[in-house]
């Protein structure tokens, strides 16, 4: 018996994962025990780039094998045919049947993303889960959310309940001297909804009420009020007790630690409050006087001292007891009224998403947790359609722990049967997606030997094999980031995070000598713009100095933050360098965009005064006018457009307003194009804009405010995609890099280490019964979270040590990109800190060996590239035209039957019944028969005339004398409907309609 096999690859950056990966892939499909093992494989990645790159990889190889006929084979084939004890004849003749047999069986071929899968076991079990079968998948979840919070705020005034938590939380936001507006918190809680690690707490949620909310509110806000006020008139009492006596602050021992102590009682101030001095001097029965203190004034302190002390003694220990349920209280009264919408919030979402019949791909793991990982495994294959034998994940650092859970029982069924198998290849030091869902700490168990289903899940030994020679890089890199973070290392907080870069950071190199690390300080003590434009400058100067020895596409600018790269490729592209960047794809930045996006805001809005300016801003340069451009505006500006097109009709301008508004959205961008000739040569953005207003069409309402609602929620996403091998600098954020690499990476980022900006947690209550049942609340995780007592403490040092590695591992990510040259530009702070990444690199810099310093530069190795491999650029097609033309003017249609095509007579007479009665089946009063021809009008199916034509037929129809009757408002109707005879019989009259007491079939 072939025993299965569990094996785990620790996969360090630059170590050859792909190739393993598609060593171990090919060794099973060339195995002549499986035969067509790719039937039987499931590889998964976690993007459709990275599944279509294995994809490409493994036919590629095959193709190589199969096409061998010198019996010469590559390194991969090699190792291929010793593993199988094969000759390379054999090996050809393998690769050839099985090539023959994936391109035959393409659907077969079982290399996709995660979400891909679990889609296809959603597909499988859509009725079982109570989905419709003919669902869609909506990836915009922010703008359908953003939609649930608008209609949630649309009931204020209409139900009571929602209408008490939303003034409830405005009036909130303004004690605390924020905006009223409540939209934006609205929509970050919202996002709640979808996140995995949310949904046990949300369940704990589903059933509690708003007024428990409410109730918890007040009660929460009493207590504080009592504690504050409390302490506030112990603080009265004591600064009281000081002005009595007159004696000026200086007079008091250590910087005035009494008054400034009741001071702070009084105004609240109790994040700064310590006793440490204070308990020290009573202790010693200190004077509390200074040196500096006259005798009368020491004589006057020695006559309240007592009292003073007295204050000092009963407020602490009234704070000590209740500080840390004070700081609890106050953080929790921030997020619980946005927390009380939740439910609500979850029923309109869940309204709107059965009215548009769309699921979000957030939803799907849960739901397979819920309902199927307890189906018996061979159900589940029986469902799919296939049964997988073998699985290959990749970047499993990077899975959830519910995709994981819901994986578990379909590889322990393929484990416990021979000739099976499971790969897991990942690398815990390139876990950067903790936000967005992923566990680490899963991925770091499964890659160490230990006891226990976290270490191992199924019954069978595994076995963990390191990757530990670096391919990518040049030595000098490797050796950089080797001893920089095994220094690094020693000040990470947890034990088993601090061990990964100390056992696993130790890379091999290969026998690439050479490269080049630089790391650069910016001057210390800039303002944030001095800063900003320092940055640009040494970037700008970095990639001149490289220009010289690589091409432009041969370099990478990474990016904490997409707002850095914008500023940074803004400016670098005044300096005359060609940039590709994110920020530069957006179709928001092409004028040609920007143009037809305003004249649908004028169209749309003839008052919007900003869009019409736009419009005239942008046509002034296209039409050549020859009067001044504050003239041209100021005689057009405030008209309304069927002026305003007319007076531009001079102009030769040829565009009209009212036609223009009878079309549906795309057509309406085709005519503004072919109108102002924006089509006169090819433009991406334009086709990709085009690309983006049809999917929202199909998918979305079909209107022109809709769009432009979709359009401000989804502009700073919208982008065109280059074809590879552009000459131009990339700039890209660190994340987006993962996976990359580049001859030239330069990384102006000084990221913090600590950094707990926008981070929550849910806290755990330890007695529910005293906060009105809730068992966990959503608090910030700041740090006010560590002063809440024991548990919040613990929970604070969870988070900070977690943020602090995955900072670590953001930084190992980005430095470890490099293949040839890697540039560090850091900004100087006037004191250096282990949580910023230039004080990591200074006190590295302390003991590190071979470094060149040259003012705030320090350099490691040699500048000078040693060879420069040749690179061409692919083969891609200009389109130098983008044609734009209108349907209308063609005689075309949609033939919507096959009789359409025929051309007797009697068929088209046939068929124009049918359109007739098809119409009349969805006309139930006058009021529908115009509403009714624009649909059909809009769908292409009938002409501007034909409808007309039809209008008036159908209206005269409906208006008749024996007719007008049946086609009031007031009346129920239902057309085409089916009636179940006594007899057994189905009949469908074409209309039914009832007018109680009487009925009418008619």
């Amino acid at each position: 018996m072939q025993p299965s096999k569990f094996q785990v690859y620790n996969a360090s950056a630059g170590s050859g994962k792909t190739y393993t990966l598609v060593r171990e892939y090919l060794v099973l499909l060339l195995n002549p025990k499986y035969g067509n093992a790719y039937k039987h494989i499931l590889a998964i990645t976690f993007t459709n780039k990275a599944a279509a790159e294995m994809k490409e990889r493994v036919l590629k190889e095959l193709r190589a094998l199969a096409e061998n006929s010198s019996g010469e084979l590559s390194d991969l084939g090699n190792s291929i045919a010793h593993t199988l004890n094969c000759s390379p004849k054999q090996l050809q003749i393998r690769a050839a049947f099985t090539l023959e047999s994936i391109l035959q069986n393409y659907s077969a071929f079982n290399i996709a993303t995660i979400d891909s899968f679990t889609y296809r076991l959603i597909r499988s079990f859509a009725y079982d889960l109570g989905l419709p079968l003919n669902f869609e998948v909506e990836m915009d979840s922010k703008t359908v959310l953003a939609e649930a919070v608008d209609l949630l705020m649309a009931q204020l005034g209409e139900n009571s309940r929602i209408t008490d938590v939303l003034i409830n939380f405005a009036l909130q936001k303004t004690d605390e001297d924020k905006s009223w507006d409540i939209k934006r918190e609205l929509k970050d809680t919202a996002e709640l909804l979808l996140k995995e690690d949310n949904q046990p707490y949300l369940k704990e949620l589903e059933k509690k009420p708003v007024s428990d909310f409410i109730g918890l509110q007040k009660n929460l806000r009493k207590q504080t009020v009592v504690f504050e006020n409390r302490m506030a008139q112990i603080g009265e009492q004591g600064l009281s007790l000081i002005q009595s006596v007159n004696v000026p602050l200086s007079s008091f021992s250590d910087r005035g630690v009494l008054p400034n102590y009741f001071k702070k009682l009084k105004t609240k101030d109790f994040k700064t409050i310590t006793y440490k001095i204070i308990d020290k001097r009573i202790e010693a029965n200190h004077h509390f006087s200074s040196g500096k203190a006259t005798s009368e004034d020491r004589a006057a302190i020695a006559t309240i001292l007592d009292g003073l002390i007295g204050l000092v003694l009963e407020s602490k220990v009234l704070f000590e007891k209740e500080i840390a349920d004070y700081f609890l209280y106050k953080e929790i009264l921030k997020n619980l009224i946005p927390l009380a919408t939740l439910n609500e919030l979850n029923k309109v979402l869940n309204t709107l998403k059965e009215e548009r019949n769309i699921r979000f791909n957030a939803e799907f793991n849960q739901l397979i947790s819920q309902k199927l990982q307890n189906q018996p495994a061979p159900y589940i294959y029986e469902r799919i359609g296939e049964r997988f034998k073998h699985y290959f994940i990749d970047e499993m650092q990077d899975t959830s722990v519910l995709q994981w859970q819901n994986l578990i029982p379909l590889i322990h069924n393929a484990l416990s049967q021979e000739h099976t198998g499971l790969l897991l290849v990942g690398d815990v030091k390139q876990s950067i997606y903790r936000w967005r869902g992923s566990n680490p700490e899963q991925f770091l168990n499964l890659s160490v030997a230990g006891e226990g289903k976290k270490y191992n899940p199924f019954l069978i030994p595994k076995k963990i094999e390191p990757l530990d020679t670096n391919y990518r890089s040049l030595k000098n890199i490797i050796r950089f980031n080797n001893s920089f973070f095994t220094h690094i290392a020693r000040y990470l907080k947890k034990e088993i995070y601090k061990q990964i870069y100390l056992r696993e950071n130790q890379q091999k190199e290969t026998d690439k000598s050479g490269g080049y690390v630089e790391v650069s300080f910016l001057e210390a003590g800039l303002s944030k713009a001095e800063k900003e434009l320092a940055y640009a400058e040494k970037v700008l100067e970095i990639v001149t100095r490289c220009s010289k020895q690589f091409q432009c596409k041969e370099m990478c600018i990474l990016v904490r933050k997409n707002q850095e790269g914008v500023r940074l490729a803004s400016y670098l592209a005044e300096k005359g360098i060609k940039i590709v960047s994110q920020e530069s794809l957006l179709l928001k930045q092409s004028l040609k965009v920007d143009f037809i996006i305003n004249m649908m805001c004028y169209l749309n809005d003839p008052k919007d005064a900003t869009a019409q300016f736009n419009v005239l801003y942008f046509l002034y340069d296209r039409l050549s006018v020859k009067t001044e451009k504050h003239v041209f505006i100021s005689r057009l500006i405030h008209k309304n457009p069927l002026v305003c097109f007319d007076l531009l009709s001079s102009y030769g301008v040829s565009f009209n307003p009212g036609e223009a508004l009878q079309y549906s959205v795309y057509e309406l961008v085709e005519y503004i194009i072919r109108s102002f000739n924006l089509a006169d040569s090819a433009d991406a953005y334009i086709q990709f804009f085009l690309d983006d207003i049809f999917t929202f069409s199909t998918k979305k309402l079909n209107d022109l405010h809709s769009f432009l609602s979709y359009w401000e929620e989804n502009k700073e996403k919208l982008s065109i995609t280059v074809p590879e091998g552009e000459n131009a600098v990339k700039i890209m954020t660190i994340h987006k890099a993962k996976g990359l690499e580049f001859p030239v990476v330069i990384v102006p980022a000084n990221i913090k280490i600590k950094d707990l900006t926008k981070l929550s947690c849910w806290y755990p209550i330890e007695n529910p019964d005293n906060y009105n049942g809730f068992k966990h609340l959503y608090i910030s995780a700041n740090e006010t979270l560590k002063d809440t007592g024991k548990v919040g403490n613990m929970l604070y040092d969870k988070i900070v040590s977690e943020q602090q590695f995955d900072n670590y591992n953001l930084l190992y990510v980005a430095y470890t990109r490099a293949v040839e040259q890697l540039f560090i530009v850091l900004e100087q702070y006037k004191s250096s800190s282990l949580d910023r990444t230039d004080g990591l690199l200074k006190d590295y810099l302390k003991t590190a060996e071979n470094w060149l310093e040259k003012g705030n530069t320090f350099s490691y190795g040699n500048p000078l590239r040693i060879d420069a491999s040749e690179t061409s650029d692919k083969n891609n097609k200009t389109l130098y035209r983008f044609n734009s033309t209108t349907w209308r003017n063609k005689e075309i249609k949609i033939a919507t039957s096959s009789s359409l095509l025929w051309n007797e007579e009697k068929a088209v007479l046939v068929q124009y019944g049918n359109l007739v009665h098809e119409i009349m089946a969805q006309v139930f009063s006058e009021d529908d028969v115009m509403q009714v021809l624009n649909i059909y009008r809009n769908q292409g199916i009938i002409s501007d005339t034909e409808r007309d034509t039809l209008s008036k037929l159908i209206t005269q129809l409906v208006n008749h004398p024996q007719l007008r009757d049946y086609y009031k408002q007031e009346l129920i109707v239902y057309n085409e409907r089916e009636i179940l005879t006594a007899d057994g019989q189905i009949v469908i009259p074409d209309r039914i309609v009832f007018n109680l007491p009487t009925q009418v079939n008619h």
